[in-house]
């Protein structure tokens, strides 16, 4: 039986929701169950705002997520930074270009994770996820927690991102703090733990 494909797909400003897509997709990977493809979703921004906000070139090696990358995918886990509690306007423009794939139900039925990215421990970790679960359930999308799957999760020692939605990173408002390692681990076990879930329910 062929294995399933999993699309990682993040829209990262700064850098910190890719290197968390970096473990997910390490995460993935070390099991051997699932196929794994990496993409971003397209900028809308102009360049000049871009520059102003002082964003780094996003990296061109990966590919533009693509309607077409919807629908061929088996499961997804999709890298979303918080706007004010929700989704970013990146995000939000690619799923509202999603109307024709709705129409013929070319969805129903696939599974989906999220993970994401906020400049503070209240600034949406779970709220960015909770937000974006509509578009899934008008899809007709699987949503898969990770759950209180990963000790660090349980951490009160340091700032820790994530939540039982999935992994996550705190950024800080100027994108000053990196991604941590004890981040690093709950994203390489969302990856994981994903993976088993999809290959598991994957006909």
């Amino acid at each position: 039986m062929s294995k399933p494909t999993v699309f990682v797909v993040y829209y990262s400003m700064y850098g910190h929701l890719r290197t968390v897509a970096d473990n997910i997709v390490e995460g993935l990977k070390s099991t051997d169950l699932v196929n794994v493809e990496l993409r971003q979703f397209e900028e809308t921004l102009p360049q000049e705002v871009l520059d102003k906000m002082h964003a780094p070139p996003k990296d061109a090696s990966v590919p533009i997520f693509s309607l077409e990358d919807l629908e061929n995918g088996d499961a997804f886990l999709f890298g979303i930074p918080t706007r004010f509690g929700t989704m970013a306007a990146q995000v939000k423009t690619f799923f509202d270009s999603t109307g024709s794939l709705w129409a013929k139900k070319a969805l129903v039925g696939k599974m989906a994770g999220v993970f994401a990215g906020t400049g503070s421990q209240s600034g949406g970790q779970e709220s960015t996820t909770l937000t974006f679960l509509p578009t899934l359930v008008h899809h007709g999308i699987i949503f898969v927690p990770m759950g209180f799957t990963h000790n660090n999760l349980f951490n009160v020692d340091e700032i820790v991102g994530g939540s039982a939605y999935g992994a996550g990173s705190i950024a800080s408002s100027v994108g000053a703090r990196q991604v941590s390692e004890k981040e690093k681990e709950i994203a390489r076990h969302h990856g994981e733990s994903f993976s088993k879930i999809v290959a598991k329910y994957h006909n």
